[in-house]
């Protein structure tokens, strides 16, 4: 089954004819789960209209008919929970209400300028659909508390001196009805509904509810006998309230709280509430444990409103509930990497561990084309749920303009077929592309209104779409192959949650938890994440979850909540490490597994034992040149494939981007290095002259040292048809080579198929070819990118980009 799902997103509603022509698409090019998403693009009033209803069980019932299985995604664009602002048309009270705080050294305290951070940085189209009216509008402001600071170091509650004196749309001001004594100050903190967000106050159990009926229970009703199959899971993305800042917070607390009567209730049967609220801020006596209190309440409340009702939902319906809250670290190992603004604790982006025992599957989010800590993090905590793998949305955003949301449409598919291999070898066992497009929107450049410009590409309309299959195929059997094997002992890195909860996320936790978590990715061998109720499962034979580990790793962690689970490991004799990696032997903790040399661009996993006792290992290339590595197990190993006389050391030569799949076991050695030769490629000519080019128009002679950008398709992107006649003195089996190609080719040899290319190093054997002339045709099919961001402020410094042919082709025979 494949291992490749997608979003498939809508500005509208797409015909019969366009749904079967695309779904059967996406079923040819190995797709296995789609999940419909409505966009920003799409006009608020038709999402969830009895049209958008008809329509989408229409798809669904046609993705029933192609084989392919559905997912619910769960919300209009993301966040989870507003249901495209149904959940709060008509109850006002259910709209996020906010904790804010102020400190002054005068009689009065402002909280002003409150603004939006992260998702409004995206632009006007994310601004407008947060907030009616693009900007925040405060109401119902209410202080909540206070606390005077005095100059020896005492802290009073002061809250019943506090009144407001002035309060607006981006603010208040309150007074202390108090004198203040010298060198004193207080802080006040104060409550207010954001009036215009769509948003919901997710610790609001009846916000929670009124979005499952607004909100998913039209989608039960239209899908009656879809669900559970094809309609299997339910995907939620996101539920966090909006982040806010404003002028002169301060404190260790990065971000505005969300705020209920209930939360407030429940903190203050633990004790004044004004000083719970200050030790959030400062550190006072006991804040540690304050800290840990407050937070593990807001995020239970916040996990019981609004997780609770999805999973009701799921439970009533048959599905699995799965889906990923905010992720700091997204496109980063450190724990705050990613998101770096946010302050985790204001959101559902902390305690990822109890997050996930609301699911049934575990699901993270990535972010653009690099190795990076979620899939890993997220495979370890589904193995705290006793499951293994978990499935990975992956989404790219613009690193040629500082507009995030224009996506990359110069994506190429060398760079997603790498992307997929390094997310299957950090821990996924599934990839949900975001996305295909159900139409390509227009010229206009704006932003996420537009879907042309919606965290693209919309892979199905970039021009090598016809090479997607065989990506899908190729991950499919790479995720396989890991699988068939049981993890071998591992390091063990605690997941530092109660340090995060009490120091906050610029504490050294945060990186410290990276370096580990990259060091041992890059040696092969990756950590096994636990929390302290995974510590708490250790056995006698130092077994968490089942896995043997070799060591404890402790980033930096400065708070347990129950300390006495450290206290067990370290009777059991389990090394427990506290300082940076480059500070212990972890080579010795792991002698008895495979070891592979450090190289430049070499991405490296020893996966475990199989069935058949064999250490199943993988080895990728990402770099641009070749490289050598070399391996080695105990006193000797023998490779499958590979030469049949066991070594000490194992040495094998990588082509750029060449994935390998090796089975290696424990043999007497025979010989001190072995290698595993690559066949001899002898040049036998170079094609520079006698080359046409069709494109858009009939064929013209073209040159093939330079791409077609420079050549007069500067905005053309598409396939380009390139064709020339080459003579042979005798009969000889060629392969073609195509330095330069961008980005992909279709190869036909005398009319007859030869195959495709589309990553380095783009060669390919044509076969034995007789003597004689010979015609060759070679399709090219280049990116999206010169024709979606011709004449847009998207472009970039280097547009146009390279197209077809920019190198001659060359053609070698076996030596």
């Amino acid at each position: 089954m494949s291992r490749l799902d997608a979003y498939w997103f809508w500005s509208g509603l797409p015909t019969e004819a366009e749904m079967h022509a695309q779904l059967a698409e996406f079923r040819a090019q190995g797709f296995g789960t789609i999940y419909v998403q409505a966009r920003l693009s799409m006009p608020r009033a038709l999402y969830l209209s009895p049209e958008y209803l008809v329509a989408y069980a229409q798809a669904v019932r046609i993705m029933a008919g192609l084989g392919l299985r559905a997912g619910l995604y769960d919300d209009y664009a993301w966040t989870s929970g507003q249901a495209g602002g149904r959940t709060v048309e008509g109850a006002d009270h259910l709209r996020e209400t906010h904790l804010f705080w102020a400190e002054s050294t005068g009689r009065d305290a402002a909280i002003a300028g409150v603004r939006a951070t992260l998702g409004a940085s995206l632009g006007a189209a994310v601004r407008h659909w947060i907030h009616e009216g693009s900007a925040p509008r405060l109401a119902d402001w209410a202080p909540v508390a206070a606390v005077l600071w005095s100059a020896d170091g005492s802290v009073l509650d002061v809250s019943d001196a506090v009144r407001i004196a002035a309060a607006g749309a981006d603010g208040m001001t309150a007074r202390l009805d108090l004198p203040l004594p010298e060198g004193a100050r207080w802080t006040l903190f104060a409550r207010a509904r954001v009036a215009n967000s769509r948003v919901i106050n997710y610790l609001l159990p009846e916000a929670g509810a009124r979005f499952v009926e607004q909100g998913l229970e039209p989608y039960a009703r239209a899908l009656a006998g879809l669900m559970p199959d094809p309609v299997h899971c339910l995907f939620f993305d996101q539920p966090a309230p909006v982040l806010y800042d404003w002028e002169g917070r301060a404190g260790n607390l990065g971000n505005s709280l969300l705020w209920s009567d209930g939360f407030a209730a429940s903190l203050a049967a633990r004790g004044p509430l004004a000083l719970q609220l200050a030790a959030l801020l400062r550190d006072l006596p006991g804040a540690r444990e304050t800290r840990s209190h407050v937070y593990r309440a807001y995020t239970a409340l916040f996990q019981q409103s609004f997780l609770g009702p999805l999973r009701a939902f799921c439970d009533r319906n048959g599905l699995a509930l799965t889906g990923h809250e905010i992720l700091p670290h997204v496109a980063s190992f450190t724990l705050n990497g990613g998101f770096s603004s946010i302050d985790p604790r204001a959101a559902l982006a902390a305690d990822f561990f109890g997050t996930d025992r609301w699911r049934d599957v575990t699901a993270v989010d990535a972010n653009n084309l690099d190795a990076q800590l979620a899939p890993l993090l997220g495979d370890s905590i589904a193995r705290a749920s006793g499951r293994r793998g978990c499935w990975c949305e992956l989404y790219v955003t613009a690193t040629r303009s500082e507009t995030r949301a224009a996506g990359q449409w110069e994506m190429t598919p060398q760079a997603l077929r790498a992307q997929l291999i390094r997310l299957h070898m950090l821990g996924a066992s599934r990839v949900i592309l975001h996305a295909l497009f159900a139409s390509e929107g227009d010229a206009t450049p704006s932003a996420l209104d537009n879907l042309r410009f919606d965290f693209a590409p919309g892979y199905n309309l970039q021009p090598w779409w016809p090479v997607m299959g065989t990506l899908a195929s190729e991950a499919e059997a790479l995720a396989q192959f890991i699988e068939g094997a049981t993890p071998p002992t591992r390091i063990a890195l605690l997941y530092p949650y109660e340090t995060a909860l009490t120091e906050g996320p610029r504490h050294a936790h945060a990186q410290a938890f990276g370096h580990w978590a990259e060091r041992l990715v890059a040696l092969g061998h990756p950590p096994l994440v636990v929390d302290e109720d995974g510590l708490r499962t250790m056995d006698d034979a130092r077994r968490i979850h089942g896995e043997a580990v070799a060591a404890l790793v402790l980033p930096e962690v400065v708070a347990l909540r129950e300390p006495e689970v450290l206290a067990r490991a370290e009777a059991l004799g389990l090394p427990v490490w506290r300082g940076m990696p480059d500070g212990q032997d972890i080579s010795d903790a792991l002698r008895d597994l495979p070891q592979i040399s450090e190289r430049t661009g070499l991405r490296n996993l020893v996966a475990g034992r199989d069935a058949e006792g064999w250490w199943r290992v993988v080895l990728f290339n990402e770099g641009d040149t070749p490289l050598v590595a070399e391996l080695s197990l105990g006193a000797g190993l023998v490779c499958e494939p590979g030469p049949p006389e066991p070594a000490h050391r194992l040495s094998l030569a990588l082509d750029p981007q060449e994935l390998r799949l090796l089975r290696l076991r424990e043999a007497e050695a025979v010989t001190d290095l072995a290698h595993l030769p690559k066949p001899a490629l002898v040049p036998v000519m170079e094609l520079r002259d006698g080359w046409t080019l069709a494109t858009s128009g009939t064929a013209r002679d073209i040159s093939v040292t330079d791409g077609w950008q420079v050549q007069g398709d500067a905005s053309y992107s598409g396939v380009g048809r390139y064709r020339c006649t080459f003579n042979l003195s005798e009969p000889m089996s060629l392969t073609l080579a195509l330095p330069g190609l961008a980005c992909a080719a279709h190869v036909r040899l005398d009319g007859a198929e030869r195959g495709a290319v589309h990553h380095a190093p783009f060669r390919l054997p044509l076969g034995t070819v007789a003597a004689g002339q010979h015609l060759l045709e070679i399709e090219v099919m280049n990116t999206g990118a010169n024709r979606f961001y011709a004449g847009t402020p998207f472009a970039g410094a280097l547009w146009p980009d390279a197209s077809g042919l920019t190198r001659p082709p060359r053609l070698f025979r076996k030596g």
